[in-house]
């Protein structure tokens, strides 16, 4: 009997001596903050070309292509997108972007309102707003990161599209604009592959490759070329939840 009365003794004092200072908090899950919204700035640096729908090169505007070969450039656009979570590992989010496009065709054949012919190279400019729809599926791999696979529908409205052409001889650049030719409603799809580290409490580091296509031509001129856009490069942002 006294063994025991001496263990109790000995258990009772070691938790009392284990014992914090002060009360203890206790959370119910409703307590929890579960943030559903979420904003996201981000840069797209990304390289963007042209493609012809199809083999056919009309003539139109006043020039004809050799063929249907471009060479792009890496452009630097942006937009801010707003997100909402369905469920624990999928978000539906629409934004606002702007971008641009450009690129360039060696010996083009200029003879718009002309006696004769030019040799001249070809340089195209295109600004565009666009409005993204994002689909975001993700999981959770780490304590800071987040995988994520974002397929994305982009409505584009093309604020301009400029042509200029540098004769390959003497004489002065020729610049034709057919930003009012544009088609008022072009679509995009794209596909981004990466995920979010979480920097802190509420804010994440957005790292995504992407890549997209245009899938309609951009001037609607039935003797204009049927040319489109595509690119790829990267999706770099910062996440705020709330």
């Amino acid at each position: 009997m006294r063994k025991i009365v001496i263990l109790l003794l000995l258990l009772s004092g070691t938790v009392i001596f284990g014992q914090k200072n002060g009360d203890i908090d206790y959370y119910t899950d409703s307590e929890v903050t579960r943030s559903r919204f979420s904003l996201a700035l981000i840069l797209n640096p990304n390289y963007t070309d042209r493609r012809l729908i199809n083999d056919e090169v009309p003539s139109g505007g006043g020039f004809d292509l050799p063929n249907e070969n471009a060479d792009g450039s890496i452009r630097l656009n942006y937009n801010l997108d707003l997100f909402y979570a369905i469920g624990s590992a999928f978000d539906i989010g629409i934004g606002f972007g702007y971008a641009t496009a450009s690129y360039s065709i060696d010996n083009v054949t200029f003879y718009q309102d002309r006696p004769d012919t030019l040799q001249t190279d070809l340089k195209v400019g295109v600004s565009m707003f666009t409005v993204p729809i994002k689909f975001n599926f993700n999981t959770t791999m780490t304590d800071v990161f987040d995988l994520e696979v974002v397929p994305v529908v982009e409505l584009v409205f093309v604020n301009d599209y400029e042509e200029r052409f540098s004769p390959l001889n003497n004489g002065s650049d020729i610049t034709l604009n057919f930003g009012s030719s544009a088609r008022s409603i072009n679509y995009m799809v794209g596909l981004g592959l990466g995920g979010t580290f979480r920097i802190a409490d509420k804010w994440g580091l957005i790292v995504r490759g992407n890549a997209k296509y245009m899938l309609n031509s951009i001037i609607e001129l039935d003797n204009f070329p049927r040319e489109t856009l595509y690119s790829f490069g990267m999706d770099l942002g910062l996440k705020y939840s709330f």
